[in-house]
């Protein structure tokens, strides 16, 4: 059995992220995240639909800038970007209705999400760390050459190890392709 990973997780995703999701009734589907809550994740459908690519990007940039925006859509508003109007009564480009709202925007309940995958942050490496503790040694042999009291000598040298393996574990993160949420 696949491990599972906290819903906490999908917080961590920046809103216009691309993402795939998995629902209890769907297999895993390109999606762009909008927001998450304890109960629910919004996300904008761009696969099912023949959009044209500048309407694809248009709500790409209504999420990473205004994910707020998705929201309020419930409260029958609507807002445009570059000639794309998102509303309550559907998508449009050019003013001509492309696709109903329901299409483009979904909320899931956390129950029917099985999974999500998008770019996660590696938590360091250990090349890293070992070229950071390296870089300390480094650095902490230079008061031993210089004459320094044997005593003093080593303990800078130990503190510049586990300083410079720290800082090259925290230097070497970055982000991949991943699982970010798992349901259990």
């Amino acid at each position: 059995m696949p491990p599972t990973w906290p819903w906490s997780r999908v917080g961590e995703l920046r809103p216009g992220a691309q993402i795939r999701v998995a629902t209890s009734s769907a297999p895993l589907r390109d999606r762009i995240f909008v927001s998450v809550d304890n109960a629910r994740v919004t996300i904008v459908a761009v696969d099912s639909l023949l959009l044209p690519p500048a309407a694809i990007q248009a709500l790409r940039e209504m999420a990473t800038r205004h994910p707020e925006y998705f929201s309020a859509m419930h409260a029958a508003s609507s807002f445009e970007q570059d000639g794309v109007r998102l509303g309550r009564d559907g998508l449009f480009v050019a003013d001509r209705r492309i696709a109903a709202f329901t299409d483009v925007v979904e909320t899931l309940p956390r129950e029917a999400v099985r999974e999500i995958r998008g770019l996660v942050v590696a938590r360091g490496s250990v090349p890293g760390t070992i070229v950071g503790g390296w870089l300390g040694f480094s650095v902490g042999a230079l008061p031993a050459l210089g004459g320094v009291e044997a005593g003093v000598a080593r303990t800078f040298l130990l503190g510049a190890v586990i300083t410079g393996g720290w800082l090259g574990h925290r230097w070497s993160s970055h982000t991949e392709q991943g699982v970010v949420y798992r349901a259990p």
